[in-house]
């Protein structure tokens, strides 16, 4: 159901993990203002806010809103319960924007609270593998890195999480490239020791096909 809400009333769900960068955020902003017109927000009422409402989708439009001082906002109500939120969070605001790793992992987290991975991996646009790595980055912790064991470090190392997402194809030839270093070892490296090895190749001046 469609309804004009007051702009203080619209809240952003905790669990959002949809970001838009700033130079988006100024396109968004100047197409509202030369035009009027905006996708309605979808919500639900708040869950225990009285005359509040939670955005599942529609964050981004909602901080332009409120940047050029909207009193209102059109909204499409929806009544679901947290599960099916968290659901709607993962799936609709995949459609603009884009992740921050650490958060969409956390938001997964919580839904493989109620959805096991083979099922979510056919309800939201990620494969069943992707899924199942953001799973191990929700649950990456300090001691983890420590224990992993990373080569060649002095004793003021610092282990440290590179993050950057891969188009699947490309994640399955970085996969493909990792498992041939490590294969003449004879021995069990993890991923992040067989990606050192060709960045020292690049870093000596040597090319791979030396």
């Amino acid at each position: 159901m469609l309804q004009e809400i007051p702009i203080e009333g619209l809240v952003a769900h905790p669990d959002n993990s949809n970001h838009m960068s700033t130079e988006m955020l100024k396109k968004l902003r100047r197409h509202i203002e030369r035009t009027g017109r905006y996708e309605p927000l979808t919500v639900r009422p708040h869950p225990s806010a009285e005359d509040k409402y939670e955005v599942l989708n529609g964050h981004n439009r909602l901080r332009v809103l409120r940047a050029i001082g909207r009193d209102s906002v059109r909204c499409v109500v929806w009544d679901v319960d947290d599960s099916q939120a968290r659901l709607y969070l993962a799936t609709l605001n995949r459609l603009a924007g884009s992740d921050i790793p650490e958060r969409r992992a956390a938001l997964l987290e919580n839904l493989l609270g109620t959805f096991d991975v083979a099922e979510l991996s056919g309800l939201l646009p990620d494969s069943q593998r992707q899924i199942e790595e953001l799973q191990r980055l929700s649950r990456l912790d300090t001691e983890e890195l420590i224990s992993s064991g990373m080569p060649d470090r002095d004793e003021s190392g610092v282990p440290v999480i590179l993050d950057f997402v891969l188009e699947e194809s490309e994640a399955k030839e970085v996969n493909l490239a990792l498992d041939m270093v490590r294969s003449p070892e004879g021995q069990s490296i993890s991923s992040g020791q067989a990606l050192v090895r060709p960045a020292r190749f690049y870093l000596a001046g040597c090319k791979p096909s030396c």
